[in-house]
């Protein structure tokens, strides 16, 4: 376990760090999320867990979501089998929460996947994922989460991390629209009472995102850090390139700005990762308003569903770009079904 190093920093407790994160090395974090989904995804994400635990890490970050939409309803033995996986990881782990793990619990993907209230589930995640200032695995870190801040006691899964140049920040931002609603989009059939209550849900958590997210850039400004990453579940469907219609992607109407703002306003480099779409991918979605690419952001999706792999970011604090994302493809879950 380590301890807290700075004003809002934490550090990784790795064998590397005594040598100098901080001092100008270079290291690797993990990136996954979207897993295990269905049957042969349990079968396939030990390998992969394997293979992580393999690649002298400092640390990893889950974007979301422990099973596929439709793999049953949401038991607290879907969140007791998944801390146990987090665990065997033996560097350390942020997981943060996806749609599949709270805002579908309610049945949107048919009645074996029901029974469950959205905002109960997400508590009782919270609970188990989210307990004092340590990361999850066998090795822990000591994170900063904005619950330690009055008025945003609920938001346990909002968290951030210094290591090295870098600031890490983790934001509850879901698919499925981000928890907002409407009648007849994406299966959603409740009563208007109960979509009112999730719109409710959407707005404040929007707000505690947007409050930590500025926050979390003001405080890398003030360290000199030279990149910040952004890790959350939902593809944000940026420049609407998945061709939605708007009530399927207007949840993102307000995080999406304030991220710009933020990486406009940062003199270093700004990565956004995210899952949700199950492909991995790496772009350059953000244009200034000439129409020309913000050069200093970069987005990568992880991948998920039937390909269980991850993707390593390094952070090179003599390297202009800063961040290099590369795909690591587990050999035995490659063309295995």
């Amino acid at each position: 376990m380590t301890g807290l190093m700075g004003a809002g920093s934490a550090y990784a407790d790795n064998d590397d760090h005594e040598d100098g994160h901080a001092n100008g090395r270079s290291y690797t974090v993990g990136l996954f999320g979207d897993v295990p989904y269905g049957a042969s995804g349990r079968i396939e994400y030990p390998r992969l867990i394997a293979d992580m635990n393999d690649a002298n890490l400092a640390f990893s970050i889950f974007d979301g979501d422990l099973k596929a939409g439709g793999d049953g309803a949401c038991t607290d033995a879907l969140y007791t089998q998944a801390l146990e996986w987090f665990n065997s990881f033996d560097r350390p782990v942020v997981a943060l929460p996806g749609d599949n793990d709270w805002t579908d619990c309610w049945g949107r993907y048919g009645p074996a996947t029901g029974g469950f209230d959205a905002l109960e589930r997400l508590d009782h995640e919270r609970q188990v994922f989210y307990p004092t200032d340590q990361s999850l695995g066998r090795h822990t870190m000591t994170v900063q989460r904005e619950s330690e801040e009055p008025g945003y006691e609920k938001y346990r899964e909002n968290v951030r991390l210094v290591e090295g140049p870098v600031m890490f920040i983790g934001l509850n931002v879901q698919g499925s629209n981000d928890n907002l609603p409407h009648v007849g989009v994406d299966g959603e059939n409740r009563p208007a009472s109960e979509i009112a209550r999730m719109a409710a849900e959407h707005q404040e958590r929007e707000a505690a995102n947007i409050h930590w997210l500025s926050e979390s850039y003001a405080e890398a400004k003030r360290l000199g850090l030279k990149g910040v990453l952004v890790d959350w579940q939902a593809d944000p469907n940026f420049n609407n390139e998945q061709k939605l219609q708007p009530a399927q992607y207007d949840g993102f109407n307000e995080i999406l700005p304030e991220l710009r703002r933020q990486v406009l306003a940062f003199p270093g480099q700004s990565a956004l990762v995210h899952g949700d779409s199950h492909y991995f991918k790496e772009d350059k979605p953000l244009k200034y308003d000439n129409g020309q690419v913000v050069a200093n952001f970069t987005r990568v999706e992880t991948f998920g569903d039937g390909n269980t792999h991850w993707v390593a970011v390094t952070i090179d604090p003599n390297d202009p770009n800063l961040f290099e994302f590369s795909p690591r493809i587990v050999a035995a879950n490659v063309n295995d079904r």
